[in-house]
C-alpha cells in the first residue's frame, strides 16, 4: 500500500523481489488519495482528499481485498496474508489490525498541535483520524505479519505495546527521515507493537522519500512532487536493495520460526544500518 499521493509503480522494485521469491503480491491502488487524485487537485478538478480519502476508504479497500483472498478469488492454497505500506500505507496496515484510536485521541492532539513544528508532519494525518467512524472489520483472520516504512501513529498509540499488534513486525527508516522522524515518532510506534521477532531496520542517511522509486516511464507524472535532492538522502536504490534483502530474511525467518539477530553497526552495499529489538532501541535513544 502506497503512501499519500502514492502509486504502485514506485514500488514494483519490491513486488518483484517478493515474487521471485515465491510470495505472491497484491497492490493496492487507493484511488482518492493516490498520485491520480494529487495531481487532479493542482490541476483544479478535484477538491483537496479529506480524512475519508485518507483512512477510511483505504481500510475498506483493503477489507474487499483480504475478503476476496479469504473466499478464494485468488486461487491460493490458503487465506493467510502480509501487510506491507510506506507511511500512510503502512499506518493502514497498523490500523486494520490493531487497536482502534480512542476516546483520548483528540485530547493528545489538542496537546501535540499547541506547539507543533514542522518537524513531524505525520501529526497533522493522525488527529484527523478523529474525524471518522472505524467500519467493522470483515476479514475474520490475522495478518501472518507486517512490514512498514516510514510508519507512524506516536499519538494512536502512545504507550508500550499500546497497538495491540502481537505478529512479527518489521519497521524500516533512515536517520534523514524529516516526516516522519525516527526518534520522536517510528521508534515511538515500534515500542507499541508487542513480539520478540520485531525488528526496526535503521539505514543510516536514508529518508522518508528513500523506497520510492522513480522509473524512467513515470518521471513525468511524479513532477507533482517536485522533490530536492537535497531531501533524498542515500542513493535509493541502495537503500531499497539492503531493505529488500532484510525484508526477505525476515520472511523466512517467520516462515522457520527463527527469532531474527540483532545487528549494530554494519555496513553493506555502502550504507550504514541497524537492525534492532525494542529493548535495543530503548539504549539507542538513551544515547
Amino acid at each position: 500500500m502506497p503512501g499519500l499521493g502514492g502509486e504502485i509503480n514506485n514500488f514494483k522494485w519490491i513486488g518483484n523481489k517478493l515474487a521471485k521469491s515465491g510470495w505472491p503480491i497484491a497492490f493496492i491502488d487507493h484511488r482518492g488519495s493516490n498520485l491520480e487524485s494529487l495531481i487532479d487537485v493542482i490541476d483544479g478538478k478535484e477538491a483537496i482528499p479529506g480524512s475519508a480519502d485518507f483512512f477510511l476508504y483505504r481500510i475498506k479497500d483493503l477489507d474487499a481485498l483480504l475478503k476476496a483472498h479469504e473466499n478464494g478469488e485468488f486461487g491460493l492454497p490458503n487465506n493467510s496474508y502480509i501487510l506491507m505500506g510506506h507511511s500512510l500505507g503502512a499506518l493502514i496496515a497498523l490500523l486494520y489490525e490493531g487497536n482502534k484510536p480512542t476516546d483520548q485521541l483528540e485530547e493528545r492532539c489538542d496537546s501535540a498541535l499547541k506547539d507543533f513544528a514542522v518537524t513531524n508532519l505525520s501529526k497533522l494525518l493522525q488527529c484527523q483520524l478523529s474525524e471518522i467512524p472505524f467500519p467493522e472489520k470483515n476479514n475474520t483472520n490475522k495478518a501472518s505479519a507486517i512490514i512498514g516504512f516510514n510508519s507512524f501513529g506516536s499519538l494512536l498509540w502512545p504507550k508500550e505495546k499500546d497497538s495491540g499488534i502481537e505478529i512479527p513486525t518489521l519497521l524500516i527508516g533512515g536517520t534523514y527521515d524529516l516526516i516522519t522522524p525516527l526518534m520522536n515518532e517510528q521508534f515511538l510506534v515500534f515500542s507499541a507493537l508487542n513480539n520478540l521477532s520485531n525488528r526496526f531496520l535503521i539505514i543510516e542517511g536514508a529518508s522518508h522519500f528513500s523506497p520510492i522509486r522513480i522509473n524512467d516511464g513515470y518521471k513525468e507524472n511524479n513532477d507533482v512532487f517536485k522533490i530536492s535532492e537535497f531531501f533524498i538522502g542515500s542513493d535509493p536504490i541502495l537503500v531499497q536493495d539492503l531493505s529488500a534483502k532484510f525484508i526477505v530474511e525476515f520472511l523466512k525467518n517467520i516462515k522457520d520460526q527463527k527469532i531474527p539477530t540483532v545487528i549494530k553497526n554494519q555496513r553493506d552495499l555502502g550504507l550504514d544500518f541497524h537492525l534492532l529489538d525494542l529493548e535495543t532501541i530503548k539504549e539507542f535513544s538513551k544515547n
